[in-house]
C-alpha cells in the first residue's frame, strides 16, 4: 500500500491501494473465507470479519467479493 500525502501539512495521509495490494487483500480475505467455511469457529468468523472490514475500508473488495463474504457469514459459527 502506498501512502499519499497532501502538500498541506494539515491533511491526513490517505491510503491508496495498488494492484498488488488489492491482490494481497483478496488473498488474505479468500484464505479467511475458506478457513471459516471449513471450521465454522467463532475465532475464524471474527478473523474473517476483521479482514473483510479492513479490505472494504481500503476499497479492495468488489460487490461480488462482498456477496461471497455475506453468503459465507450467513452460516453461523459452531
Amino acid at each position: 500500500m502506498q501512502m499519499i500525502q497532501s502538500s498541506s501539512s494539515h491533511q491526513p495521509t490517505t491510503p491508496q491501494l495498488t494492484s498488488s495490494g488489492r491482490l494481497l487483500a483478496i488473498h488474505l480475505v479468500g484464505s479467511a473465507v475458506i478457513r471459516y467455511r471449513v471450521s465454522h469457529s467463532h475465532a475464524d468468523r471474527t478473523h474473517l470479519l476483521s479482514l473483510a472490514s479492513l479490505a472494504n475500508t481500503l476499497g479492495a473488495l468488489t460487490p461480488a467479493d462482498d456477496a461471497v463474504i455475506t453468503a459465507t457469514l450467513a452460516h453461523p459459527a459452531h
